[in-house]
């Protein structure tokens, strides 16, 4: 005969008791839970759940003290990591453990000071590193071993120095190397050269008024080779003049006046060769209208009847 539910929930409680009396907190849990299956809202089942899981958060908490105890020894020995992974664990079982909630901040906080820590020894290594690049004299790696280092912590004092002294030591070892071309004649050259230095660094006062003095020394020559483009022209158009090419003459004269518009000489140039072609022009068409008088009399002596009197 099956029982009813009540009297299957007083019979299950009783087994529920001899559990936990037997320290089985896990198996007694597990009973109220079969109970609860039977009739969810028993006020007698879920007091007596309450009170097992209080016992079983007690008992949590004795085994937390007693694993803390074994371990405080990893405290002394700076063994970190492996402290928080044990209290990781721990934490899961007791997450109301006021000891170990206390712990884990403190070794979350020696953990945070030995990284600080490992950084700052790091980055000393590093800026040491930088340097003995740079003494060895290989500037374009010591460039690069700056940005690296500065992309890690931007705003290093030390770092940012080391960078543009590495800079500066590179565009003096690029100035002597190409001695020739910051020495030389070919200013257009060297100012292009400049600019690949500025590039490197565009503060760099030295690179700046060596450009400077190419700007200076290139306007110059552009200036004199103007000069003597202009006299040049000057002389072929009085060439041409006399060699009667007229029409090359005022090609000239226009490129001159385009330079100097108040240039007397082009000036009249143009007026004779303007005059000049005109006057070709003119006996030019003198010449075909007698000639064509001419043609038209002998033809009219030939037949005379042909032609009708106006």
């Amino acid at each position: 005969m099956a029982l009813d539910p009540q009297t299957y929930i007083e019979q299950g409680l009783k087994i529920v008791k001899n559990l936990v009396s037997k320290g089985d907190l896990a198996g007694a849990m597990n009973a109220c839970q079969e109970l609860l299956k039977v009739n969810p809202y028993d006020k007698s089942v879920h007091k007596y759940l309450e009170k097992i899981q209080e016992l079983i958060i007690k008992e949590n908490e004795k085994k937390v003290d007693a694993d803390i105890e074994s371990t405080m020894h990893l405290w002394k020995e700076g063994k970190f990591d492996e402290l928080m992974g044990i209290y990781e664990k721990l934490y899961q079982y007791a997450p109301n453990h006021s000891r170990l909630i206390k712990l884990i901040q403190k070794l979350q906080e020696k953990m945070a000071e030995g990284q600080k820590e490992s950084q700052q020894d790091f980055l000393k290594k590093a800026l040491s590193a930088i340097k003995g690049v740079i003494n060895n004299g290989q500037f374009g790696d010591a460039i690069q071993a700056c940005n690296e280092f500065l992309s890690l912590d931007p705003l290093n004092k030390e770092g940012k120095e080391l960078l543009l002294d590495a800079k500066n030591r590179l565009i003096d070892q690029k100035l002597k190397e190409n001695a020739r071309v910051v020495e030389g004649a070919d200013f257009e050259r060297a100012f292009q050269f400049y600019d690949t230095l500025l590039a490197i660094n565009p503060e760099n006062e030295k690179v700046k008024k060596l450009q400077e003095a190419a700007a200076s020394h290139l306007g110059g020559q552009k200036e004199l080779a103007g000069k003597i483009h202009f006299n040049e022209s000057i002389d072929r158009m009085k060439q041409l003049f006399d060699a009667k090419e007229y029409e090359k003459v005022l090609e000239t004269c226009e490129e001159i006046l385009r330079i100097d518009a108040g240039n007397m000489t082009a000036k009249i140039f143009m007026q004779k060769a303007v005059a000049t072609i005109d006057d070709e022009i003119e006996s030019k068409i003198v010449k075909k209208l007698h000639e064509a008088g001419a043609e038209t009399e002998l033809e009219y002596k030939k037949n005379a009847e042909g032609f009708v009197k106006v």
